[in-house]
């Protein structure tokens, strides 16, 4: 299996563990279609790292509502989930034109368990081989639509800064005045409290990018201006499923509250 394809079923088991609490944060109760026995036994020395877990279930969440209100402004706006492993957002959320992009492995996984033809929005597949294809050649069919969102939730942390910009400047120039919805690590943050459940994904293959001390600075230079920032660990402890109080988030662990967040960017 490839590396990063693991890495979505990690994401996927998170949010199928999450719809099972009484009070879920995120509710994706169509992540469990996708997590067989072999597919839990994979991910399950991974979910032992309780607190990213909690993280990642609050990232999809906000990432969620973001695009609830741009569907409700807009309910045929296109939206673009780039490296969109075992996402279910286009059966659960309300309108929206959805275009799903990842590599073959994963496309073919989800067309099984959940068909494109099922979902009650409009939904396209695009399998596409980062190694050996152009991400413009693929977006070709979407070209100079101006009214889009792209999505890269649990992506960037895995690309190298060119990767980044090759793909930034791809984005641009087919979808301009795009807005990009991502979420971003601070170095601080990685080494401070990702460094165990990084390690263990790199032991399944996962190959990291570079970590910057202001990761969206790199998304800025790339010619975005910056609409919002949100906390994802803020967001989770609200939550009640971290150990750090507020007070303390706002104080001595304020390095950990703004060091994984969930941003929005405009293309300029």
């Amino acid at each position: 299996m490839n590396p990063l394809a693991r890495t979505a079923y990690y994401c996927c088991a998170v949010r199928a563990l999450d719809a099972e609490r009484r009070q879920p944060i995120c509710g994706d109760q169509l992540a469990q279609r996708f997590m067989d026995e072999e597919a839990l036994a994979f991910v399950a020395p991974l979910l032992r790292f309780s607190e990213p877990a909690v993280c990642n279930a609050a990232r999809h969440r906000m990432i969620d509502d973001l695009l609830r209100e741009r569907l409700a402004a807009d309910p045929k706006h296109l939206v673009v989930l780039l490296g969109a492993g075992l996402d279910t957002r286009a059966f659960r959320l309300h309108g929206g034109k959805w275009v799903e992009i990842d590599n073959p492995e994963i496309m073919a996984v989800k067309e099984a368990a959940l068909p494109a033809t099922q979902s009650p929005n409009h939904l396209q597949r695009v399998p596409i081989d980062f190694q050996h294809e152009r991400l413009a050649d693929v977006l070709k069919p979407w070209q100079g639509r101006r009214k889009a969102t792209v999505v890269m939730e649990g992506v960037i942390c895995y690309l190298s800064g060119e990767q980044l910009r090759d793909s930034l400047r791809a984005l641009r120039a087919s979808l301009p005045a795009h807005r990009l919805i991502c979420d971003l690590q601070t170095r601080m943050f990685a080494d401070a409290l990702g460094g165990r459940l990084r390690r263990e994904l790199a032991s399944f293959g996962a190959h990291f990018g570079e970590l910057s001390v202001r990761p969206w600075r790199d998304i800025e230079s790339a010619g975005y201006r910056q609409h919002s920032r949100q906390s994802i660990v803020e967001r989770a402890s609200l939550h009640g499923a971290l150990w750090a109080p507020p007070f303390l988030l706002d104080t001595v662990f304020r390095f950990i509250r703004d060091g994984y967040t969930v941003c929005e960017f405009e293309a300029v």
